[in-house]
């Protein structure tokens, strides 16, 4: 969490005691960690992160912003407006979307204006940062907690299970409630026998919806449900596991925070941003606890079990080799080095697929199906990060082949800087007619 994260949170109008479920800070801290990874990847929270999801009032588009998500026709009118009250770097150029935003006549989510200036705000001002803690507690986390509360629930775990519901779903949905019998803690219940059926039919809706949006969240009642197993109820047992990323509630854990509005030109008429390793921006490196391999073999497990991501066995060239798509994951999550071509331009040997790649690759999935054409092998340019463990080739995007005509290549691509990626290409530049090429910054 951001040093000034108490600060701001003691400056809120209205903002709560922490320990009203008994939560010390660590396991509030805990808390706000784990659902940050599961909104935009981040430990720390991504406040620039933009998402764009047919999830509004009739499945129209919609924007998603910041650390923890709020939406376009939901509470983010709210969050620009506090934003704009509190006087930041942006807010005067804000000031005019105040009218328009969150009305279905005026929707702003094709609006590059506003949505650049959203990024801009997440990444270069402390007090949208600030801003965002402060609504973030006072609209989700409170909220949950007064829930918790007044049904009695007491346990740390309890608190993360009840706050990721507010966040996901706006609350406890009654509905999911009337599929246990078990009765909350107030009620004379068993507390932990309570969120063991909870989270267990919340799981069973998020995996078997109709929505493939929120069949791809599943990994957050899926990790809650391994906690619960785990009998880890006052969020003692570290590091937890978010979505293929370690949280704890030490110094030990920096995330690397994607700030999109800096990569590079903006072009107003496409959205598109172009940067190579002169123009990468450098990014915190992730410190983690636990190995890197370790990690590395968690997530790329989670995408080689995906069937939302499609991993090619032959190169784009038509050459067969240990280096394709999906060799290149199943070493990965065997604990193993992935194999470069050795064909053309291709080095040869092997390297380990950078974190940040892979995380990106998850969390793309939980928006998008698509198809991995190259990762580390094939053969590119003699400097190409493919190369580094750090690139992905995409060549179709949600059934469709990428094209310039593609409907989600620009939403896309967008969607791949918001997750760090700081080099990407598509249709329009040279080479990249049938693919997406993505890639993070080499480490610094």
């Amino acid at each position: 969490m951001p040093d000034d994260f108490g600060a701001a949170l003691a400056a809120g109008a209205g903002t709560a005691d922490v320990g009203m479920i008994g939560l010390t800070p660590e396991q509030h801290e805990i808390c706000e960690r784990v659902i940050n990874v599961f909104e935009t990847g981040s430990v720390q929270g991504n406040y620039a992160a933009i998402s764009i999801f047919h999830d509004g009032p009739g499945h129209v588009r919609q924007i998603t912003y910041g650390r923890a998500q709020t939406t376009e026709f939901g509470n983010l009118p709210e969050l620009v407006r506090m934003y704009v009250d509190a006087g930041g770097l942006f807010s005067e150029d804000l000031r005019e979307f105040l009218p328009l935003v969150g009305h279905l006549q005026t929707p702003l989510v094709d609006n590059l204006r506003f949505r650049n200036l959203l990024k801009q705000a997440g990444a270069q001002d402390p007090v949208m940062r600030r801003t965002q803690d402060i609504f973030f507690d006072r609209v989700y986390f409170q909220p949950a907690m007064k829930w918790a509360n007044d049904n009695g629930f007491t346990l740390a775990l309890s608190a993360l299970v009840i706050y990721d519901s507010q966040i996901h779903s706006g609350g406890i949905l009654q509905f999911l409630r009337n599929r246990f019998p078990e009765v909350p803690p107030a009620r004379g219940g068993d507390e932990k026998a309570w969120i063991r059926a909870y989270i267990n039919v919340r799981h069973q809706w998020l995996s078997h919806h109709s929505s493939s949006d929120l069949r791809a969240s599943a990994y957050r009642t899926r990790d809650l449900k391994r906690e619960i197993a785990r009998e880890n109820w006052d969020l003692s047992i570290l590091p937890i596991m978010a979505n293929g990323v370690p949280v704890d509630a030490g110094a030990g854990i920096v995330a690397s925070t994607a700030f999109p509005a800096d990569d590079g030109p903006i072009d107003e008429a496409s959205g598109e941003i172009f940067s190579d390793d002169t123009f990468a921006m450098s990014r915190r490196a992730a410190v983690i606890s636990t190995s890197a391999a370790e990690d590395a073999a968690s997530l790329a497990t989670t995408i080689l079990n995906s069937p939302r991501i499609d991993l090619a066995t032959v190169h784009s060239s038509g050459v067969e080799d240990q280096a394709n798509a999906r060799q290149n994951i199943a070493d990965t999550a065997a604990g193993g080095r992935a194999h470069r071509s050795s064909y053309g331009t291709a080095p040869g040997g092997t390297i380990m697929l950078d974190l940040r790649l892979l995380r990106g690759m998850v969390a793309l999935a939980q928006q998008y199906s698509f198809s991995v054409a190259e990762i580390c092998g094939g053969s590119h340019n003699s400097n190409s990060r493919h190369y580094a463990g750090l690139g992905t080739d995409i060549n179709v995007i949600n059934g469709r082949h990428v094209s310039a005509s593609h409907p989600d290549v620009t939403a896309f691509k967008a969607r791949c800087r918001d997750l760090g990626a700081t080099e990407v290409l598509g249709p329009g530049a040279p080479h990249h007619d049938t693919h997406v090429h993505a890639a993070w910054p080499r480490p610094t």
